[in-house]
């Protein structure tokens, strides 16, 4: 059983006050749902805490200050109890998440609970297919078939949704490139590594020269490499993806 992750005990204290201000057994759900799950999400989160009310009770937000309410059909089995509040389950709040947000979104939270091991790919396809004909249904189970639990981190998962958005091949993850150095994305066809800094503005020298030596054994056995900062994918994926673009285009890809 996953232990409940440590939370600030206002912010806890906060949600669980939310909860009993609406009628009709709501649930916290969405970002609010991720951060009491500990799983990742892109951006900062809006102020507003998310909960999800039964559809069949109506109501309005207007009387809810700091609330944000959402209605929607909300079963038994997608629902759970987590720090002492009703919460939606892992599965269900990703689907959530990959329905309401953008594709890169969505799966920087689908790779985090699989990376976690909060629910597996059949379970979120099953809830998804529950939602049939709510909006965004379809980006959510495309996002449920891209998750990879191989995805390190959040920006490993952003820059993954960037090379699909821009049509590159799909990488491999994690590859084992010497018994000692994983590349974070390897397109073996064409001999290319890619790697996402998640360098700290803050960072030894050592460290800094470890990164170098790294970079010159995959040079010296043959791999052109590729790197990005979380920066530059956040703020232009285009542009990162062009970038890798080229490097595969010389090495070969004529795609």
């Amino acid at each position: 059983m996953r232990q409940p992750v440590r939370m600030d005990a206002d912010l806890l204290s906060h949600i669980a006050t939310a909860v009993t201000r609406l009628d009709g057994q709501p649930a916290v759900s969405h970002q609010t749902a991720a951060h009491l799950w500990d799983i990742p999400i892109l951006g900062r989160p809006d102020p507003g805490t998310h909960l999800t009310r039964p559809r069949r009770h109506q109501g309005t937000t207007r009387n809810y200050p700091g609330l944000v309410v959402h209605h929607a059909a909300l079963p038994t089995d997608y629902r759970t109890i987590r720090c002492e509040v009703p919460v939606t389950t892992v599965a269900r709040t990703v689907a959530d998440l990959a329905r309401t947000g953008p594709f890169r979104a969505g799966v920087v939270v689908a790779d985090g609970a699989l990376r976690q091991r909060l629910c597996d790919r059949d379970s979120l396809l099953d809830i998804i297919e529950d939602c049939e004909g709510w909006p965004g249904v379809r980006r959510a189970r495309e996002v449920a078939e891209f998750a990879d639990p191989a995805s390190a981190s959040p920006l490993e998962s952003i820059s993954r949704a960037a090379f699909a958005e821009h049509g590159l091949p799909r990488p491999q993850l994690q590859a084992p490139i010497t018994p000692y150095d994983f590349a974070d994305f390897l397109w073996s066809a064409y001999r290319v590594v890619g790697e996402a800094d998640g360098l700290g503005k803050y960072v030894t020298p050592e460290v800094l020269r470890n990164e170098k030596l790294r970079q010159e054994r995959f040079a010296q056995m043959g791999y052109e490499v590729v790197r990005w900062t979380w920066r530059e994918v956040f703020h232009r994926p285009d542009a990162v993806a062009h970038r890798v673009l080229e490097v595969l285009r010389r090495c070969g890809y004529r795609h």
